[in-house]
């Protein structure tokens, strides 16, 4: 993971991105532009494999093609909610709360919720969250919004249940073993959490995040010898991913066992 830990627990709202549709066991997506759609799928994508840039960039290319895109908005809200920009926060959540197109129910419900987030980010609205769930029960974007609700109060054992709900309805369950990871970590259920974070790399090992993440846990465990070695993996899968970690790491093992680390070659 390349932020901190929040992030990650919901950076994965709207992964298992859906097309407009008007099918009943999908949340629909409103937008009278087919590009903007485009982006705003190719953003979740991104976001899915936790390149948080890249998602924020193809998420402003879709408010360019629909400024009154509502999902665009509210994904940006949550993006600097995650990023601790509160005045950024403020100026999205307006702009998906004053969107002027016919929103779908769902939406609507997303409305509402981002009503109260605007003005109190602390603000309990997990109802809207299980009236999604209820709507949409195989949807995984109404289990992600629920999530995401869920973590802004800090409801550590209803997350854990809510990832538990969507694991079976999931196309792609590896975020969320990810997620889960995280989750097991901040209960210190260390091995809960090794044996999330091995699923997560059994199903996605090309992605460097899953090594990212493994090397989270293991300094989280002071482990650092192995956080080395599993951030360097990220790294030569994707030299943009996790290089300080790495070297963090290695200096605090060189000062905890007091000899060197040898460098693994590039």
């Amino acid at each position: 993971m390349k932020k901190l830990y929040i992030i990650f627990l919901i950076c994965a709202l709207g992964l298992q991105s859906y097309s407009q549709s008007t099918t009943k066991d999908r949340m629909p997506v409103t937008t009278s532009s087919k590009s903007a759609l485009a982006f705003y799928n190719e953003a979740m994508k991104y976001f899915e494999d936790v390149d948080l840039t890249k998602g924020r960039d193809l998420l402003f290319k879709s408010l360019e093609e629909d400024p009154d895109f509502f999902m665009t908005n509210y994904q940006m809200s949550l993006y600097y909610s995650w990023m601790g920009d509160f005045d950024k926060f403020m100026e999205y959540a307006g702009a998906a709360i004053n969107c002027k197109a016919r929103l779908s129910q769902a939406e609507e419900l997303l409305k509402n919720a981002m009503i109260r987030l605007k003005g109190d980010l602390k603000s309990d609205v997990t109802g809207y969250g299980m009236k999604l769930i209820e709507m949409y029960p195989g949807d995984i974007n109404a289990y992600n919004n629920l999530f995401y609700f869920q973590s802004l109060i800090n409801d550590i054992d209803g997350e854990l249940e809510t990832l538990n709900k969507a694991l079976k309805i999931a196309g792609n369950p590896a975020p969320i073993y990810n997620q889960m990871g995280y989750v097991h970590m901040s209960l210190k259920q260390n091995d809960k959490a090794e044996a999330a974070f091995d699923k997560y790399i059994e199903l996605d090992p090309k992605n460097p995040n899953v090594y990212d993440s493994k090397g989270d846990f293991y300094m989280n465990i002071r482990n650092y010898r192995k956080a080395y070695e599993s951030y360097m993996k990220a790294y030569m899968i994707d030299s943009d991913w996790s290089y300080e970690k790495a070297l963090k790491a290695k200096q605090l093992y060189e000062s905890t066992e007091g000899k060197r680390l040898e460098i693994i070659p590039m």
